[in-house]
């Protein structure tokens, strides 16, 4: 019995899921049907072209070999009087070729010619029909034509109708555009208009960067990345107002940190003249202002009152006073790393090349945690060759450490902290040492302190179904019109208490479906069971374990509310969570579960 039961929740739960999801993903027409473990697609799909799509679609969420595919689509097999046309659709690993040939040209004629103009760089898909169109010479020749431009395009789509053709996309190699449009019309059949449309891909860079250097009042910047060209341009123009030399023009690319990413630059360029020997350095959201030992000590707390609130305020400002011990100015050879109780990684310092940079920024961000290290490296000449490794040996000690400090210079590697492991010293000793030799100067400094008790901070059972009942008064679990699939509000409801939950200890809890007293009793007991199963099926959704909670329908039995007005039955539409004893079979109150 309840192996049947778990059977058929699995079966609507998967049904309901799926028919979401492709809904949600445009493929309205698709109807599902389950039988067990086993989900069939039915259907008229606009396309074979959609049908294989929507296919695909469905095996992405589902196991492929639940998935039978039952569809059917209404695109004649033989378009008799359609015109002749072909379109290539070009994507990452996949090219679909779809059309409408004339007759006396057929699959075969156009397989054989693909072989030849086309060499096959991924999964080749074909989708072809006939007209009783005549074949003539001319449509051969620009199908030939079509095909041996599939290697020009890196991703896009190539169309004709025998009368034209036109090309849409990123071209494999991006370099010269001038030159691959006169080689494609060089190549095309005589009279054919070819229309072409080419355009530049971004590059995805990570992280963005940005750097300005004042020396005695000259401005330089460097390492700058930016979104388009219209920030390119910006930033040019506001350092030649400024006389600011630039080291090498901007970057442009994917991945801007903040949609107030230029605006944060420019500010960095205002706030310039106020600054003498100093560097401010963009590492993503993270600015760090490094002034120089010999500025003023009297200017210093109005530099960072002036400067703080001028940037946008989802970054984060530091500002790092280089101490005069000799030879810690801006231009000495310094990387600072310090590391926070709470695990956060700041860096700091001189970096000789880009490589190295990049070496040392993926190293903290594994060992440390991308999301804890925030690494303002700005590059400087005159660098050891083994600079980049002094600072990744360096930051492998610090991580021995609870929290400390790690200074990087030439001569010498200094680590000093606090740390819970016994022996510690001697170990980062030997994790230094194998890694730059044991003949470099080292200096560590640890103290020991006792590892503190945990703390138990799980939710008890009431205190759990207190938040979740604090939730539910502000929101409730809704549900589409006599469908037991959760709307959008509810979705955003399960998120807050699967966080909940996720919180929580190992706790029991029974899920309770109602509904209001319109319609009939057992068709409303049936509502409100796959109300409710609904719900613990988007807990599982959300990573929620669900092994001590149940879900059960009670339908209009235990109204809260008159259902003698609308008000009184949105009222008593609702879903409850009550903790449950699974010992004795019974609902418990948060009361109760206290005073047990």
């Amino acid at each position: 019995m309840a192996a049947s039961i778990f059977s058929k929740f699995i079966e609507v739960s998967s049904k309901n899921y799926l028919k979401s999801a492709f809904h949600e993903a445009g493929y309205s027409w698709v109807k599902i049907n389950a039988d067990g473990l086993l989900l069939f697609l039915h259907g008229d799909a606009p396309s074979d072209f959609e049908r294989i799509e929507a296919v695909k679609f469905g095996r992405s969420m589902v196991t492929g070999q639940r998935l039978i595919d039952n569809i059917s689509h209404l695109e004649s097999s033989n378009n008799k009087t359609g015109e002749i046309n072909l379109k290539i659709l070009k994507s990452i690993g996949k090219v679909f070729f779809i059309g409408s040939f004339p007759k006396g040209f057929d699959s075969f004629d156009f397989e054989e010619m693909l072989k030849t103009k086309s060499s096959k760089s991924g999964e080749y898909h074909i989708i072809i029909d006939q007209t009783d169109v005549a074949s003539n010479l001319n449509w051969e020749l620009i199908t030939s034509y079509a095909l041996s431009l599939v290697d020009v395009i890196k991703l896009g789509k190539i169309e004709t109708d025998g009368k034209q053709l036109s090309i849409e996309g990123i071209a494999s190699d991006n370099r010269n555009h001038g030159k691959l449009k006169e080689y494609i019309k060089s190549r095309a059949p005589p009279s054919l208009p070819v229309e072409m449309s080419f355009y530049q891909p971004r590059e995805l860079i990570s992280p963005f960067t940005f750097q300005i250097e004042i020396n005695n009042g000259l401005l330089q910047y460097s390492d700058c990345v930016v979104a388009d060209e219209e920030s390119k341009n910006r930033i040019a123009e506001i350092a030649e107002k400024l006389s600011a030399k630039a080291v090498q023009e901007c970057l442009v690319g994917l991945g801007e940190p903040s949609s107030q990413w230029a605006e944060a630059l420019e500010k960095a360029f205002s706030v310039s003249p106020q600054l003498v020997n100093a560097k401010v350095v963009f590492d993503n959201l993270n600015i760090s202002v490094i002034l120089d030992h010999s500025f003023p000590e009297k200017e210093y707390t109005e530099i960072l009152n002036s400067i703080s609130n001028t940037f946008p305020s989802e970054f984060v400002l530091s500002f790092i006073k280089l101490s005069n011990d000799g030879g810690n100015d801006l231009s000495s050879n310094r990387v600072v790393a310090t590391l926070s109780p709470e695990g956060l990684l700041k860096i700091v310092g001189p970096i000789g090349e880009e490589l190295d940079k990049e070496l040392v920024a993926n190293f903290a961000k594994v060992r440390f945690g991308s999301e804890n290290a925030s690494i303002s490296l700005y590059k400087v000449g005159s660098l050891p060759d083994d600079w980049g490794f002094r600072i990744i040996a360096g930051l492998e000690g610090l991580r021995e450490l609870k929290n400390g400090i790690l200074n990087v210079t030439p001569n010498l590697i200094e680590i000093r902290g606090k740390t819970y492991k016994k022996f510690s010293s001697a170990k980062i000793t030997k994790v230094v040492g194998d890694k730059i030799g044991y003949d470099q100067r080292l200096s560590i400094s640890v103290d020991y302190i006792d590892m503190p008790k945990p703390v138990d901070d799980s939710l008890t059972a009431s205190q759990c179904v207190n938040k979740i009942e604090e939730t539910l008064r502000v929101r409730k679990i809704k549900f589409e019109p006599g469908s037991d699939r959760v709307d959008l509000a509810g979705h955003e409801t399960l998120d807050d208490i699967a966080k909940i939950l996720l919180n929580c200890g190992d706790i029991r809890l029974e899920i309770g479906g109602h509904t209001d007293s319109q319609g009939r009793e057992q068709m409303n007991l049936n509502l409100s069971q796959s109300r409710a199963n609904s719900v613990l099926f988007e807990l599982q959704r959300r990573r929620v374990l669900t092994k001590n909670i149940i879900a059960k329908g009670y339908g209009e039995s235990q109204p809260i509310a008159s259902n003698d007005t609308e008000q009184g039955r949105e009222i008593n539409r609702r879903i409850e969570f009550t903790p449950f004893d699974k010992s004795m079979g019974i609902k418990v109150s948060p009361e109760d579960d206290i005073r047990n």
